[in-house]
This record gives structure tokens, sequence and C-alpha cells, in this order.
């Protein structure tokens, strides 16, 4: 299954939070739920996309790389929605 816009969102939310529970209220959704996700997400991958220590998440190579594509996404998508306005 292809990334989604959101496993991106949810993976760029995490990774500017440091924390899960950071992540998931800036999105709006429940901390279970950004758990179920992301760990659906990392197993549809078969990669490890955050290490979780007990002070936050800390995005692995993998996750660096999401989430700088996923910011380069949400650019280009911001930028698009104020074009068509």
């Amino acid at each position: 299954m292809p990334i989604g816009r959101t496993d991106l969102r949810l993976v760029l939310a995490i990774g500017r939070a440091g924390t899960l529970l950071g992540g998931a209220r800036g999105l709006g959704i429940d901390h279970s739920t950004a758990f179920r996700r992301l760990n659906a997400l990392e197993n549809e991958l078969g990669v490890r996309l955050f290490e979780r220590p007990r002070d936050g998440y800390a995005p692995t190579a993998a996750g660096e790389e999401m989430i700088a594509a996923a910011a380069r996404v949400d650019e280009e998508l911001i930028g698009l929605e104020r074009k068509l306005a």
C-alpha cells in the first residue's frame, strides 16, 4: 500500500513534537490512535521510523528521511492551496 498524506502528517507531527502525545495533539487525534497508526505504518514499511526512549520519540535514519520528505510535501501542498485560493 502506498504511503498516504495521513501517514506523512503523522510522522511529521511526531517528528516536530518529539513525542507521540505531542504529535497526536497537534493532529487533534487520540494518543492511542496515533500509536496504532504509527505501528501499522512501520509494520507496512518493514522499518522502524522512531526509537522510543522514555523521554520522547527519536527518529531513526529512515524516520529522518520520511520527516524530511513529509515536510517538503507539506510545503508544496500549502503553496498549492495558496495559489488556488
